[in-house]
């Protein structure tokens, strides 16, 4: 079977995700324990808001393309929800209130746990990104 437009949306879409995890997985988390006290509250007040207005859309456009691809490639889709949920469940239950306890300041735990989740994110969109382009790359 070819790869068809729900397949090569949900790569897309996932692709996008996936080079996102991995700058805040290099780039933005390390570094926020060079940010500075004084200055911590504000730039994660900031960037919390501004990588929202990134990343939500693109996880909407992952869910939209992931119900889509259960009508061309059930099997599929199937398989590829189980790291996207993964991500998702890190996200809500795990780095969300880790930002929520950074909200009022560096907390050198809360940080280092969501290090730990960020892990937990990147490793599972990567899989469902490399999931994808093996499928795509199949078809």
């Amino acid at each position: 079977m070819p790869a068809g437009p729900a397949l090569l949306a949900n790569l897309a879409a996932t692709s996008a995700l996936v080079g996102l995890i991995w700058v805040v997985e290099v780039a933005v988390y390390p570094l926020y324990a060079r940010v500075g006290p004084e200055s911590f509250v504000g730039y994660h007040a900031a960037w919390s808001g501004a990588i929202t207005l990134v990343v939500g859309p693109l996880m909407l456009a992952e869910v939209a393309a992931g119900a889509w691809l259960f009508t061309e490639r059930p099997k599929l889709a199937l398989v590829a929800a189980v790291p996207v949920a993964v991500a998702w469940a890190a996200t809500a239950f795990w780095a969300v209130p880790m930002h929520a306890k950074l909200d009022a300041g560096f907390v050198v735990t809360a940080w280092n746990s969501l290090l730990w989740a960020n892990h937990v994110r990147t490793a599972a969109w990567t899989a469902r990104g490399a999931l994808l382009a093996w499928a795509a790359l199949k078809a």
